[in-house]
């Protein structure tokens, strides 16, 4: 079956290094060889930093990379400007509703991929030769990721977690141990109290580790709460959620940097800015292959897809961000007078588009410009996000004045004119989650918010009759400024003759589109998998 079928395989080439946190990954080998020491047993857990990662056998499969853009295109804030052939099904809701699709199972597998590869970990390092901090370090790891793994999972093949209760209802195949026995789905109760279970152990080994991790691709206890304080959050626990956000806060060493946001090469993709707390570091000797990375498909700088598709911000969010907002030059809205407009040479401007990831800093009018750098690092958690979560936490937790500080923090650091909220009620709770949508763009939580809020997907109103909807006519393709835009419409597919999607344009909470389908492969495998409802 599909959650079983996965054993340690991966990925670097042999190390020989001396210290022990230097250990890369290897290929296959031995169980025996691989557990003997901590030191080969680190090998197996950065093989999991590399599934995360890494590429399958077609564009877009890229681990967890295709997860975060997969959560946004199923949103509404990042908008799909032009036709193409990657993405669009996702972005229609019909890719993740098909049992027997590839792309929607690699998600399956590589998650699970991850879980396999955790569990053997966590069954042969106890025995491991070693220091016990470092078996530890090994452990603490390994369970870290089948939390997160079953966490990344539950949220897309289950139903939304009731904060109320009666959570029975069925939630994903929990896979506990290295087993290859057909199981049933456990409750959606179950699978969060496991996921619990394992970052709280997660926690309590890591927070015991004294030395210091070598890159941020690994977990310590900081990016552990972090995920934490996301799936108390999901949960509906606020003010649980809102400490464990604190913790990091606190704790982890990470300060507010909005250099991210200055306009250069590495815009957004670099991880030695002081508010990134886990990333996936960029292997430019091992991502050699346009298409099968994060920014491939969102950075409109990256010279491979992009240049044809721009990616662009809901019109209706960004018109609400402030002007003195540091954040709306990661937009553009008229691409024509722009002097700060970035874009691969010939590749086509759409207004509202996004400047927001900046791989590589093409010269505009260059006929030579080769998009020679395609990957970039790629922030998993950031300082920012904890501090929203505390906002939120103690807003909806009856706790407003701490939830006004935190907003604060975050608002303040982006926007020189912000002053302190005097909003209540659910005006605090919207101007927190107007925040988040502005500050997490792109970056892979906007369905995951929709569905664990229970609010319906709404992409806006289109055009009217007697207005512009776009494509090759009144300059939309070109850099002319298109007209007579309907003022009141959203710019989901506002950009072609014949948008695309339409049915897809709103979609009510809880309708069965929120729950995603289990391969056909894994029922077909594991008859004791009851498929979601189709």
């Amino acid at each position: 079956m599909i959650s079983a079928l996965f054993i340690i395989t991966v990925m670097f080439t042999m190390s020989c290094t001396k210290s022990f946190l230097e250990t890369e990954s290897t290929s296959s080998i031995d169980q025996q060889v691989m557990f003997k020491d901590t030191k080969t047993a680190l090998m197996a857990i950065n093989g999991i930093h590399r599934i995360m990662y890494d590429k399958g056998n077609y564009a877009p499969k890229m681990g967890y990379q295709y997860y975060m853009l997969w959560m946004d295109f199923l949103g509404e804030d990042l908008v799909y400007t032009k036709s193409n052939a990657q993405f669009m099904t996702e972005t229609n809701w019909t890719r993740h509703r098909d049992p027997v699709s590839q792309y929607p199972r690699h998600i399956y597998e590589f998650l699970y991929k991850i879980i396999a590869n955790a569990n053997m970990v966590i069954e042969n390092i106890d025995a491991a030769e070693g220091t016990q901090e470092e078996r530890d370090y090994v452990k603490g790891q390994a369970i870290f990721y089948r939390g997160f793994a079953h966490f990344a999972a539950v949220q897309l093949y289950g139903s939304r977690y009731d904060r109320a209760g009666n959570n029975t209802q069925d939630g994903i195949v929990l896979r506990l141990a290295s087993t290859t026995e057909p199981l049933a789905r456990s409750s959606v109760e179950d699978v969060y109290t496991s996921v619990n279970d394992d970052l709280d152990e997660a926690i309590d080994l890591l927070s015991g580790v004294t030395f210091n991790r070598t890159t941020k691709m690994h977990i310590n206890v900081h990016v552990a709460r972090a995920i934490k304080a996301r799936v108390l959050l999901t949960q509906g626990k606020w003010l649980e959620a809102a400490a464990m956000a604190k913790l990091v806060v606190d704790n982890s060493g990470a300060t507010m940097d909005k250099s991210c946001y200055d306009y250069k090469q590495g815009r957004c993709t670099d991880a030695g800015n002081k508010e990134w707390i886990w990333a996936k570091i960029a292997q430019p000797e091992l991502e050699t292959a346009t298409l099968f990375n994060f920014y491939s498909y969102i950075s409109n700088t990256n010279i491979s897809y992009n240049r044809n598709t721009p990616r662009a911000i809901y019109n209706q969010l960004y018109k609400k961000i402030s002007s003195t907002d540091v954040r709306k030059q990661l937009w553009v809205e008229n691409v024509k007078t722009s002097s700060k407009l970035v874009y691969p040479p010939g590749g086509n401007r759409y207004k509202w588009m996004s400047q927001k990831f900046i791989v590589d800093y093409p010269v505009n009018s260059s006929t030579s410009y080769s998009g020679a750098i395609i990957t970039a690092d790629l922030a998993l958690v950031r300082l920012p996000e904890m501090y929203l979560i505390m906002a939120e936490g103690y807003a909806r937790g009856s706790r407003e004045t701490d939830a006004r500080s935190a907003l604060y923090v975050v608002a303040k650091d982006r926007d020189p004119a912000y002053t302190m909220s005097t909003n209540t009620g659910e005006s605090l709770i919207e101007e927190i989650m107007f925040q988040r949508r502005v500050e997490l763009w792109g970056e892979g939580f906007r369905f995951l918010d929709l569905k664990r809020l229970n609010l319906p997907l709404d992409r806006g109103p289109a055009p009217r009759a007697g207005y512009n909807q776009g494509g090759a006519v009144n300059g939309w393709k070109s850099n002319s400024e298109p007209t007579n835009l309907d003022p009141l419409a959203s710019n989901f597919n506002m950009y072609e003759e014949q948008p695309i999607g339409e049915l897809s344009r709103s979609v009510p909470a809880g309708d069965i589109r929120w729950q995603w389908v289990i391969p056909q492969l894994e029922i077909s495998y594991n008859p004791l998998c009851k498929q979601n409802p189709l």
